[in-house]
């Protein structure tokens, strides 16, 4: 009996290792037909019902193996992880400490707590976690992966690199974070293999890389649509736990939930804030649902009192989530945050609404069966490459909402604030610095070489960033004296320094958006260049929507040239300039009124072509 029993989970076992997880299941409740109170066969039943993501029967199975036999620390182990994929965060972190006490030397129990203490943002109670498992461990590539990115998020970027690098001296897989982090320090030495194998889409574990880390240095919208494809598949598979919608059931006007963790003042809500003050009241009902934190800021405040109702969802699970968004009956959920920090997927996975599209936060294809559109316009997305995104797409005349009531302070910056002589053509660029490419350097520096008046103004995060900048620029024979850093402001301030500088430089694959929608409405051009991807097109749409077209460059080389003429001809720089002046309340860029009238129509078209039974298709609103 002992023998058919061992000799069944053995195959389970082989078939868990190999994902043939029907066959897993099939043979462990075979072996328990026999033997019912074999705590074993109940953890392997568990961890197959997790690896399906079925987390209730997991959870259930795992109970009853820690019932059977208390003392199963891998039971307890498994139904901590099952917990915290539940966000049952407080019972995980009691099943990874019952773990500890049984097995004290268990390094994965303290690499799990460590992931856990990360989902609660407690980052430095991570990095512990992470430190005990390594001491326990040495060679854990995992956990000095997952330590650099709990010091990442604690802004210790050094530290954050010295994991990474270790990790993936040890074999680590998470070759995405490692990148990602040498990127945000501009620390780009070692990586240009990586980057071309990724251009290329060589990438040898599509579902460990996180998509957001893609979309700054691959212009292959192809690529970027199989590494979220894999990833979402493998972390944010669809779920079919809930009913089918009622279509015979209407609210009398249409219910839009906006889903975001972003609701203050954050780059998402200075766009958003002014669409949501601008719907038609009469047609369509708001709801927020806030999955961030709960802190007041001015922003949050603004949007409190915009939407119809402002609900926090931060402590409630995916599955409650969603089964409130079905119960408020919303019409069509729009996800503001993609795959972005604090964004949650797996909410719309259970599908909250009949309609679910992805919108701003995150500038590409979600890949995953339950997005049915997303929101662009016909520059962002031309036909040619449609293919490359899993949703239809609804195209508006114009892509970005954007907020006319932001405030430009009275404070008035001079160059001599800076050190910068009153003679110079100021080129400037105040993008994250992971958007900061070797090559865009490149082009930067042969711009410079060409201007003997021209000088740099930038943002750098942090004193490591400005030395890897200054030594890249002088590696491209650049002299530090013509590169100048400029620190964070309050946004208002902000917004007005950007009246020193004569130009903004974008940066490709990954444009500037509100950065650039920022520049334009403080009256400052920007040039950008069109690459394939939705992030590399994102200037050329703002342009084009401002009425600027002629600052929208086919290729990087021309970018350069006109960079360089506008720089050696300052009169022509200064025509554009005062072209935006002009354009700037007249265009649709910041005309938020029509923005929010012509995406109506789109949601509009997209809800009457449920209730008609049909599948969504693409939509154009002409201007």
């Amino acid at each position: 009996m002992h023998a058919l029993i061992n000799n069944l989970m053995t195959l389970a076992v082989g078939h868990l290792q190999k994902g043939d997880l029907a066959s897993a299941e099939k043979l462990l409740k075979q072996s328990l037909t026999v033997a019912p109170k074999n705590s074993e066969a109940l953890r392997l039943l568990g961890v197959t019902f997790a690896f399906k993501k079925d987390l209730q029967e997991a959870l259930k199975a795992l109970d009853k193996a820690i019932k059977v036999d208390p003392n199963n620390w891998l039971a307890h182990s498994n139904r901590g992880n099952v917990l915290k994929d539940l966000n049952q965060f407080d019972a995980a972190l009691k099943s990874y400490d019952r773990t500890i006490a049984l097995q004290p030397n268990y390094a994965e129990a303290y690499n799990n707590k460590g992931n856990l203490y990360q989902d609660l943002k407690r980052y430095e109670d991570a990095v512990k976690s992470y430190d005990q498992a390594i001491a326990l461990q040495p060679n854990y590539a995992d956990a000095y992966s997952n330590a650099g990115n709990a010091l990442n998020k604690l802004n210790l970027l050094d530290l954050s690199l010295n994991a990474h690098e270790k990790a993936m001296q040890l074999g680590g897989e998470n070759v995405a974070a490692y990148i990602s982090c040498k990127m945000q320090l501009c620390d780009w030495g070692g990586i240009q293999g990586h980057l071309e194998k990724i251009q290329r889409g060589d990438i040898a574990r599509k579902d460990l890389f996180y998509p957001f880390h893609i979309l700054s240095i691959c212009n292959s919208p192809q690529v970027i649509k199989e590494v979220t494809q894999s990833y979402m598949a493998l972390h944010y598979p669809d779920k079919t736990d809930l009913w089918e919608f009622d279509k015979t059931k209407q609210n009398k006007k249409i219910r839009l939930g906006y889903f975001s963790p972003d609701f203050r003042n954050h780059a998402v809500s200075f766009l958003i804030a002014g669409l949501i003050e601008a719907h038609d009241k009469n047609k369509f009902e708001l709801i927020a649902f806030s999955m961030g934190s709960d802190a007041s800021d001015e922003m949050r405040e603004r949007l409190k009192a915009s939407f119809d109702q402002f609900i926090d969802i931060s402590s409630k699970s995916d599955l409650e989530v969603a089964k409130l968004a079905r119960e408020m009956q919303i019409d069509i959920a729009i996800d503001l945050a993609g795959i972005t920090q604090n964004a949650r997927p797996s909410i719309f996975a259970y599908r909250t609404a009949p309609i679910q599209m992805g919108y701003l936060g995150y500038l590409g294809t979600m890949a995953a069966p339950y997005y049915d559109y997303i929101i662009a316009d016909e520059v962002i997305i031309p036909n040619e490459y449609r293919n490359a995104y899993s949703e239809k797409i609804i195209y508006l005349p114009s892509y970005q909402a954007n907020d006319p009531k932001r405030e430009i302070s009275s404070r008035v910056f001079t160059r001599e604030e800076f050190g910068i002589s009153e003679a110079s053509f100021v080129y400037c660029c105040f993008n994250n610095n992971y958007k900061f490419t070797p090559s865009i350097l490149d082009s930067w520096s042969k711009i410079l070489k060409s201007v003997d008046k021209g000088v740099m103004l930038l943002h750098a995060e942090s004193d490591t960033v400005k030395r890897n900048l200054l030594a890249e620029f002088n590696s491209r024979g650049i002299e530090s004296s013509r590169i100048f850093f400029a620190e964070r402001l309050p946004r208002a301030e902000y917004l007005s320094r950007y009246r020193i500088a004569d130009l903004f430089l974008d940066t490709s694959p990954y444009n500037a958006g509100t950065t650039a929608s920022d520049a334009l409405w403080a009256g400052l051009p920007a040039l950008t260049f069109l690459g394939n991807t939705f992030s590399a097109r994102m200037g050329g749409s703002l342009l084009k929507s401002v009425g600027l077209p002629e600052m929208i460059c086919d290729s990087q080389k021309a970018y350069e040239d006109l960079a360089i003429m506008l720089g050696l001809n300052p009169s022509r720089c200064a025509n554009v300039k005062e072209k935006l002046a002009a354009n700037r309340l007249c265009t649709p860029l910041f005309d938020i009124k029509t923005f929010a009238a012509n995406l109506e129509n789109g949601l509009s078209q997209a809800h009457e072509k449920f209730l008609n039974g049909m599948l969504p298709d693409h939509i154009i609103i002409n201007p």
